[in-house]
């Protein structure tokens, strides 16, 4: 039988890189703690890219010379992992939530605003774990050390909530995937 999740089933949170310690000792949900996580939020139309290596065929002179015909002499160049990237959209509770996650500390203005400016030569590191649990499987997605490399704000109309339409991307060797026994 195929498993279904439901939504109710999954948890997005989302953090400073250097807020969470992704070890082998434990469970990968577990080093986001509800104290240390910044965002926690409901999110949709999650697309996961997970690293994938890929190959390249690499022609030379002459053939293989086997009796049942021949082929050119050649070989497989393997290329490296590709990064693991992430999409989708995050239900935020209110405004100015992941601002201070994605751009660095605001200015404030007066006593009665802060403000933010993308593209300042600090980029912020994040981590991210989806978490899909049921009470009897339990599956998790983690992207340490992850740069949002897309952040689209929308105030949607009638419900009047903002969702941050995202994508973030990290190494091969800072994506992790855990399954419950």
């Amino acid at each position: 039988m195929v498993k279904v999740w439901h939504a109710k089933e999954a948890v997005v949170k989302l953090d400073l890189a250097g807020n969470v310690a992704v070890t082998t000792a434990a469970a990968l949900d577990t080093f986001f703690g509800s104290t240390a996580t910044s965002v926690q939020g409901s999110m949709k139309d999650i697309t996961i890219t997970e690293p994938m290596s890929d190959m390249e065929k690499l022609d030379f002179l002459g053939s293989d010379g086997l009796v049942m015909g021949s082929f050119q002499n050649a070989e497989i160049e393997e290329k490296p992992a590709t990064l693991a990237e992430v999409s989708g959209t995050l239900i935020l509770p209110g405004d100015e939530v992941t601002e201070s996650l994605i751009y660095s500390a605001a200015t404030s203005i007066s006593t009665t605003h802060d403000r933010y400016r993308a593209g300042l030569a600090t980029i912020r590191k994040l981590a991210l774990l989806l978490n899909l649990d049921d009470g009897t499987d339990a599956v998790n997605f983690v992207f340490d050390n992850m740069i949002a490399t897309q952040k689209d704000t929308k105030v949607t109309g009638s419900d009047g909530h903002f969702e941050i339409s995202f994508t973030g991307k990290c190494l091969p060797s800072d994506f992790f995937i855990e399954f419950k026994r």
